[in-house]
């Protein structure tokens, strides 16, 4: 029986017809809409007023009070709305600033006014953002575009580090691929490495929501936490927005941080247009377009002392390495080594009627950048530049069946393509040998030479999903939804190589030809690794919203498959297929995965000002593709050293469960807490297995094998905005302990001789936070002047002693790294010239120019001192070890201030 079961699940079609039967007819699809509901009463009798009709001004959204003077309104679109109340007798009621956010319901009450004989004006009612949010199963922060307006943030990820228990991208202690990312309720997140690396611009966003605790059933391929963005359409207004502005780094700390002693000079240029509104003559159909240019020189740079041509110094008798004759030709300028370009453009196109809704939207961008590389800091023309050029393209119907029930079918496409090298010609002459140049004593920079490596890497994937959402009753919103997708997946990287390696010419001089070896190699001169795959995945939910005067539960079940398409060896001792070894020249394909999550949340409203809630849930996430398809030919080194790595199509998905309990009460009128009590449990994360393989030879292999957990407090209070000002408090204490915080930590730890043993315990993760704290403030008359402040507190963060300092014991992540603080600054102002507002804005990124020190010397716990240096012995080059050591990259950014204009009308 359970072989017949395992075999009706390998085949995709299969699985995918059954679950289209269980579906049924009534689904709600992932967060991109929220609900209003209430009661419409008698303001003198305070009975229900059956009949009364219920709309949601400059939409075709609206409902019709029940015998009981109930109305809900579903499928609304996040934001701010005017909700209009009437019926025969009545004065006709608008409540304004409703607030709607992603996924919740916003609870709307009204008494309607007998209207008398005389029909008196309509009321007009300005509805309050409710203290605390009685349907809130889990820890979840929502950010609409006026918040956004007021933080000094420049992009989602941004943003996203704000909130409680996020450190770093890291949420709640998981890894940094553990996060999905949506936008308009579609996953835009990398599949190939788990980034987010399309660009959404702040004008784009009309709401965001950050889930950092459980997640209901409709979001999968999470471990940690989940972003969901909904993007700004058109309107029947035109708008037009113009800004810009310039902005450099302005710091006192110039001895760390090379050539930003200039405070006249231009480091960072932005310029964006937004514009949206009707499209003329065709009725109900809106756009919304934005394009954005932004320049950033960079703060990290390198020194010329030597070009590309340039090599290690001179000896003029080779038995004496103490003296020696420097062959630089640099002319001593400064480069920047970590300069970004970017250019982006988000559009949506709606065509709205009042039982259906069509929407497309395409987002694109494309960049430039460089890394630093702290080794060429005196070569800096010999480091590889990346490009990047991504785009989504979202078209999505939605069908409105009733005031009760809608149906959404939504397909996309999202393309992320990177690519980069030093030249564009591969066989450009102004190549010298990788090897050129490279260090032949310690703390010492490169004196030549380049990087030569090139890679080219497109991750296409098709997206269909299907939903429909029905509230069946008052109290039961159910849902059911379904997704397929579909991966392509290009992969190439190719070393430069000396095609004519050991060759001399008449003057001894060696000669360089550059070349590159053949696809399916790997040696020492370099590697050449090409190939594609088209992996699939599937997923279906169903979900149940029930909602009750003393309870609100968020009860749903995820089935997941996915099919890697990937195959191996048939004996992993024998990945060269070795006639003479089991396994020659046979393969297997790798099975296909599948996996049921449930989900369980419950809010328990114990006052109208106060709420307890509970969460539960598993989760489920596929490796990232790079993990299941490295080195797919399984191309092992000969030797007995430890250089290979092989990836494993075969991996299951990693697996966390989360158990969580928080409160939100109102405290005073303006204020709220909200605490959260959270523990995870990190099951078949990746790491690695050493293979020793018949031949002798051994290499690395990723396998589910890593373990963490993590346990957490968090705590909020919020004023909201009034009386000129709001605030936020968040504070987080965390413990994150695991066996690993890297998955190349097993192949890392036996590279030295001998190998470093293996974690038999849980240690605290590279990333564990002890105490995080986020204070943001906002000052001011919105409209006219504001003035915000975002201030945060780290606590140290661990890092491996150098076993010198520890007595030859090796201590894991045993020592911690200095406190982090930081404070942003943004200052608005508004003026109407001509009937035009121009805003001013004046940002400021870490105000107190504070030297955050995010990397440090295992000997010290420090950026700035390496107690090893007293072992380095002579330098064969022009720097000092001093020079050396002093790397910019392992601080903070310095202090950059910005200023900027705008014009909307």
């Amino acid at each position: 029986m359970r072989q017949t079961i395992n075999h009706f699940f390998r085949n995709f079609n299969a699985a995918v017809l059954l679950l289209i039967i269980l579906s049924g007819a009534t689904a709600t699809f992932a967060g991109v809409t929220g609900k209003i509901s209430g009661r419409v009463l008698d303001d003198k009798t305070g009975e229900p007023i059956i009949g009364a009709t219920v709309m949601l001004e400059g939409t075709y959204l609206g409902g019709v009070a029940d015998i009981d003077g109930y109305y809900a309104i579903n499928n609304v679109p996040p934001g701010t709305y005017r909700l209009v109340f009437s019926a025969v007798g009545y004065q006709k009621t608008i409540v304004e600033k409703i607030l709607v956010k992603i996924d919740l319901t916003t609870s709307i009450d009204v008494k309607l006014k007998n209207a008398g004989v005389t029909f008196e004006k309509e009321v007009v009612i300005t509805s309050e953002k409710p203290l605390v949010q009685k349907d809130l199963t889990s820890t979840s922060v929502t950010i609409s575009s006026e918040d956004i307006k007021m933080m000094p943030v420049e992009n989602v990820n941004q943003i996203v580090n704000l909130q409680a228990g996020v450190i770093d991208g890291h949420f709640r202690g998981g890894r940094s691929n553990d996060v999905a990312y949506l936008i308009d309720g579609v996953a835009v997140t990398d599949p190939f490495n788990g980034g987010f690396n399309i660009e959404v611009e702040n004008t784009s966003i009309r709401q965001m929501e950050v889930i950092t605790g459980t997640f209901n059933a409709e979001y999968g391929q999470a471990l940690s936490g989940v972003v969901n963005i909904v993007t700004e359409g058109g309107s029947n207004k035109f708008r037009t927005d113009v800004s810009g502005y310039i902005g450099n780094f302005i710091t006192g700390n110039t001895s760390i941080f090379r050539n930003l002693d200039k405070a006249d000079r231009i480091a960072q240029k932005n310029v964006q247009l937004t514009v949206s509104g009707p499209v003329t003559p065709v009725q109900n159909l809106y756009f919304f377009l934005t394009g954005r240019y932004f320049d950033n020189i960079g703060h990290l740079y390198g020194k010329r002392v030597y070009n590309v041509t340039d090599d290690v110094p001179f000896f003029p008798n080779p038995a004496d390495k103490s003296f020696f004759i420097p062959r630089n030709t640099g002319d001593g300028a400064y480069v920047s080594m970590n300069p970004y370009t970017k250019y982006s453009f988000n559009g949506k196109l709606t065509y709205a009627l009042p039982t259906i809704a069509i929407t497309y939207s395409l987002f694109w961008d494309k960049t430039q950048s460089k890394g630093y590389d702290h080794g060429f800091s005196w070569t800096p023309d010999g480091v590889v530049t990346n490009y990047g050029e991504d785009w989504i393209q979202n078209l999505q119907f939605t069908h409105y069946i009733s005031s009760s029930t809608n149906q959404t079918l939504k397909f996309s496409v999202n393309n992320y393509h990177f690519y980069g090298y030093l030249y564009e010609n591969p066989f450009d002459p102004r190549y010298v040998s990788p090897r050129q140049g490279i260090a032949i004593s310690n703390y010492t920079f490169r004196s030549g030479g380049n990087q030569g490596g090139r890679y080219d890497r497109t991750t296409r994937s098709y997206v269909g999903q299907w939903a429909m959402s029905s509230q069946i009753t008052k109290e039961h919103k159910i849902g059911v939804g379904f997704e397929a997708r579909l991966h392509e997946i290009y992969n190439h990287g190719w070393d430069l190589v000396n095609l004519t390696d050991g060759q001399t010419d008449s003057l001894g001089n060696v000669i360089f030809t550059p070349g590159y070896p053949a696809v399916g190699t790997i040696s020492d001169q370099g590697s050449n690794i090409e190939y594609s795959r088209k992996p699939m995945e599937f997923s279906a939910y169903i979900q149940d919203k029930m909602e009750y005067d003393i309870m609100i539960i968020n009860a749903g079940v995820r089935f997941d498959y996915f099919n890697s398409k990937g195959r191996m060896p048939l004996d992993k001792q024998n990945p060269t297929r070795n006639p003479n070894f089991p396994g020659a020249d046979q393969w297997v394909d790798a099975e296909a995965k599948w996996q049921v999550s449930p989900r369980l949340g419950a809010s328990f409203p114990i006052t109208d000002k106060g709420i307890i809630r509970f969460s539960y849930g598993h989760f489920f996430k596929i490796p990232s593709f790079e993990n299941l398809y490295q080195n797919p030919d399984f191309i092992v080194r000969p030797g007995n050293s430890l250089s290979t790595v092989v990836g494993n199509p075969d991996l299951n998905a990693e697996k966390n469960v989360i158990y969580e309990i928080g409160l939100q009460q109102a405290l005073m009128e303006d204020i709220s807490l909200n605490m959260s009590l959270y523990y995870r449990d990190i099951r078949n994360w990746l790491g690695m297995e050493i293979v020793n393989t018949y031949e002798g030879f051994k290499y690395a292999r990723f396998i589910n094998r890593d373990y963490a957990n993590v346990r957490g407090l968090v705590i909020v209070l919020d004023k909201r905005f009034s009386n000129y000002f709001s605030a936020k408090l968040d504070y987080t204490y965390q413990i994150a302990e695991g066996n690993s915080s890297d998955p190349y930590a097993v192949y890392n730890k036996n590279q030295t001789n001998p190998p470093i043993e293996e974690s038999k315990t849980v240690v605290p993760l590279s990333w564990d936070q002890r105490q995080t704290l986020n204070l943001s403030l906002n000052v001011g008359v919105p409209g006219d002047w504001t003035v915000g402040a975002i201030f945060q507190y780290g606590s140290g963060m661990p890092y491996t002693e150098d076993p010198k300092i520890s007595r030859g014991v090796r201590f894991e992540n045993g020592g911690i790294k200095p406190s982090y603080f930081n404070l942003d600054l943004r200052v608005d102002k508004i003026f109407n010239i001509g009937g035009f507002n121009v805003r001013t804005y004046l940002t400021v990124y870490n105000a107190l120019d504070i030297r955050n020190e995010f990397d440090v010397y295992g000997t010290t716990g420090r950026a700035n001192a390496d107690l090893n240096t007293q072992f380095a012995g002579d330098i064969i080059g022009l720097n000092t070890i001093e020079e050396y050591i002093n790397n910019p990259a392992m601080y903070s950014t310095p202090r950059e201030i910005r200023f900027g204009i705008g014009f909307d009308f």
